[in-house]
Parts: structure tokens; sequence; C-alpha cells
């Protein structure tokens, strides 16, 4: 399954494969992607609250590439460290609204794989890698244990993602997220009057 096929797969069923090539994609499995990535963007922006940040292609291509190299990598299991440093590269560009709504169009992912990377090795590299990641872009992440760092900027600053932050906060149950004043406040936003329906034994930091 290329990378083309497994994102389609991965947004309509979620459940994917994965080949055991790991040579580069070509420019024509890269460009497909991007056309599909912005395709679900489009169908994904009628669900977030507001005005959604805009479509940036190269976070969503970059996080659709490490998506599928990180199930590689825990499918794969003879893969070793320098193999998880050559397939798993960082986004090399800048952190915004933009970059972070459409990275999380397939990071949003990055729970269900460092559950299951966890499940196979919890002390693995992978799995330390993974946990990097998901500190990294904490709009995706909610429900993993992370560093209580400052989460970036432009996601508390911004309405639409603040809002649908703090409602994945309140699925998650994530009291770990709750310590950002902003975020503190969106969350208490949503819920509302309905605390004790939403998220029982929620406690304020």
């Amino acid at each position: 399954m290329n990378l083309a096929n497994f994102i389609t797969t991965l947004i309509q069923d979620g459940k994917v494969s994965v080949d055991t090539d790991i040579s580069p994609f070509s420019a024509d499995i890269l460009a497909e992607t991007a056309t599909i990535l912005q395709t679900y963007y489009h169908n994904d922006v009628q669900d977030m609250p507001g005005t959604a940040p805009a479509f940036h292609v190269d976070a969503a291509v970059w996080s659709a590439t490490y998506i599928y190299r990180a199930a590689q990598l825990t499918a794969i299991r003879t893969l070793g460290e320098g193999d998880i440093a050559n397939l798993l590269i960082p986004f090399s560009g800048t952190v915004n609204a933009a970059t972070i709504y459409s990275a999380d169009l397939c990071l949003r992912y990055l729970p269900d794989l460092t559950g299951l990377s966890k499940s196979l090795s919890p002390k693995d590299k992978l799995v330390e890698q993974l946990l990097e990641t998901a500190a990294q872009w904490p709009f995706s992440s909610t429900g993993i244990k992370i560093p209580a760092n400052e989460i970036p900027d432009p996601l508390w600053q911004h309405p639409s993602l603040l809002a649908a932050y703090a409602d994945r906060i309140i699925v998650t149950r994530d009291q770990s997220r709750l310590h950002h004043p902003a975020v503190l406040q969106a969350v208490l936003k949503a819920l509302g009057h309905y605390q004790e329906i939403l998220w029982p034994g929620f406690i304020k930091p």
C-alpha cells in the first residue's frame, strides 16, 4: 500500500497496512497524496468551530509521510534506531495555525499509533521518538502524557484551534493540558454548566 492509498484508507476506514519498501516516495505519489489531503481538509473544516486555519500543503504531506513511516517502523520490527532517525524527520517549516491544523489531518492518529507501539515494546526508541513528536504537536496528541511545556502561541491564539483543542482535552479528559491559562479558560467555557456530564471529577488546577 503506497502513501496515497494508505492515507485514503486511514481516513475512510482507520485500518491500514504498509509496504516493506522504505525507499523515497515518488513525486507523483506525493502529488496524489497532497490532492487527497486537500479534499480531506475541505471536508474536515466543516466540523471545526468558527473559521479554521488555511490549508498548508507542505505540513499536510509531511504529517502523512511521518505517520506512514511510523507505521512502517511499528510493523517492521527489524528496522533499527538509525532507520528511525532517517525516516521520522521533524517538520522543518514554521509552526503557525495553518501548519498546526494541516499537520493534524494525519497527526491526529498519533495517539493510536503511539499506544500500539507501546504495547509492542514500551521502552523502544520508536516510542521515545513518537512521544517527542506528541510534545511538539500538542493539538494532535491529547490523551498522551507529555511534559507540561508551553503550547505554541498560534494554537492558543487562534480561536478555532483553541476551541477544538479544548474539546479534545475534554473528550480525552487530559488534565495535564490545563496548565496554560488560555487553554484552561477555553475548557471551562466548553464545559459550561455541563461539567459533571462532560467531565465527571474535573478538578480545576
